[in-house]
């Protein structure tokens, strides 16, 4: 019987996201989608997953933006999530110079219209050694033209305000693991220095790997999620 994992994807992902690693996985492991939902903030979102997802304890995995709801949402409903793991996210507020992009990009797309991710942002979200890789931007490419020009404005104006989780964390009791890239300019070094000190909270960092965590090393992966979830 396979374990089911609802799986939460990051801005401007979808269900492609998670691919290489079901494919990684099939034999032990269902990577479930749940679409973020369109709402203003993100107690609303977290409102929304709340009526979306099983009442039953669950396996939750989020990614980037959806590691950050993945953990608001423990701290709000602890006896609805069984175990999570957070891929490329520390439960903390954006870095300020990602937010000053975010605004920045809000403004553009509110006057010019949303022309899709630039090559530079998408290939600046993979590690060193993945930068060259067509394959990979041509994933993110693809799932950002799928979601198009309202949910880029639903999900930064939603995201732009984000409380610091990390410490509320410390006392889920639930299992709770992180994995970051070594590369990922979006993390903050000293956020993942403050969880490898945590005597609850444990992390892991990817090596060759940038943001896009799932992309990039989807076999690496597909080991942790069957170590973690089965």
């Amino acid at each position: 019987m396979l374990t089911n994992i609802y799986c939460l994807p990051g801005t401007m992902c979808d269900e492609q996201l998670w691919n290489l690693t079901q494919g990684e996985v099939r034999a032990s492991l269902n990577l479930r989608h749940v679409p973020i939902p369109m709402k203003d903030t993100i107690e609303a979102i977290i409102d929304a997953l709340a009526e979306a997802l099983s009442a039953e304890p669950i396996n939750l995995l989020g990614f980037s933006m959806g590691g950050y709801l993945a953990c608001a949402f423990v701290l709000k409903y602890p006896e609805r999530v069984n175990r999570l793991m957070v891929l490329s996210n520390t439960a903390s507020g954006l870095l300020e110079s990602e937010r000053q992009q975010r605004e920045v990009a809000l403004n553009w797309v509110t006057k010019q219209g949303y022309n899709g991710i630039p090559k530079k942002k998408a290939t600046a979200m993979l590690g060193a050694s993945n930068k060259g890789k067509s394959e990979l931007l041509d994933i993110i490419f693809t799932m950002d033209k799928a979601l198009g020009e309202a949910v880029f404005i639903q999900q930064l104006k939603s995201s732009l305000v984000r409380p610091d989780l990390l410490s509320a964390l410390e006392k889920v009791k639930c299992p709770l693991f992180f994995a970051v890239g070594s590369d990922d300019s979006l993390l903050s070094r000293v956020v993942i220095d403050k969880i490898k000190e945590s005597k609850n909270l444990n992390i892991r960092t990817v090596d060759d790997c940038g943001h896009m965590l799932p992309l990039e090393q989807p076999v690496l992966l597909a080991d942790l999620l069957k170590e973690f979830y089965l």
